[in-house]
């Protein structure tokens, strides 16, 4: 099977250092891959490269256009729920606001919010905001959605719900990628697990092996401090 996202030997420096360093990804329709890694171990900056909000400084990147999930949601806090998922299809778009708002209300029915469709962002909890936001990314119908530390500011039952939510969309053909501090989630919900380590991919594999029985130093150094935390 093809690869819907392809990176080979990408490199990107900032101010002249190495941020990420040779790095390689493949990801398939239908597959949920989560980066994790310490703070500044270059996960997110990857989200960001795929994202098309970087540009590589060497080699290779094959993405399509890609829905981008932030980790603090950022809705507009003066439009419904509703009102911030139309709003990419009604004005860059150029849909009719009936279309818009129709897919609207569909998506925020299948992420478990349609009840809250009017509600404001400040009126809804951190969960829910991260529904809208996902159905938000979602709207444009993009085939790759991207979400950093998506489970942050949830508690338990709410990331079990997002879990539930993120599978869905992996079986029905959606390439997902993100990042997480959060070895529970993980397990949970990718189907592959790449740890970074100063801008390199150090290990790779199942979620359930490498998170159990890592190999490299600096997943064993990530989860030991994942469980201080």
């Amino acid at each position: 099977m093809t690869p819907v996202v392809s990176l080979a030997g990408v490199q990107l420096n900032r101010g002249g250092r190495p941020i990420l360093r040779n790095v390689h990804l493949t990801a398939e329709a239908g597959e949920v891959v989560a980066l994790m890694g310490l703070s500044g171990s270059g996960k997110t900056t990857l989200l960001r490269l795929l994202a098309r909000l970087e540009v590589p400084d060497a080699g290779e990147v094959v993405a399509p256009p890609a829905g981008l999930v932030f980790q603090f949601h950022f809705l507009f806090e003066h439009l419904s729920a509703l009102d911030n998922v139309c709003l990419a299809l009604v004005h860059v778009h150029r849909r009719p606001r009936a279309e818009a708002e129709a897919r609207a209300r569909r998506l925020l029915e299948e992420l478990g919010v349609g009840h809250r469709a009017d509600a404001l962002p400040r009126h809804l909890s951190g969960g829910e905001a991260q529904r809208v936001a996902i159905a938000r990314a979602l709207a444009v119908d993009p085939p790759v959605l991207l979400l950093d530390e998506p489970t942050a500011s949830l508690d338990p039952a709410r990331r079990a719900d997002l879990a539930g939510a993120l599978r869905r969309l992996a079986q029905s053909g959606r390439t997902l990628i993100l990042t997480s501090h959060d070895d529970d989630f993980v397990r949970a919900v990718a189907t592959r697990l790449l740890v970074l380590a100063d801008g390199v991919v150090v290990e790779s594999g199942d979620p359930g092996t490498v998170l159990t029985a890592p190999v490299h130093e600096a997943t064993r150094r990530l989860l030991r401090q994942e469980r201080v935390e």
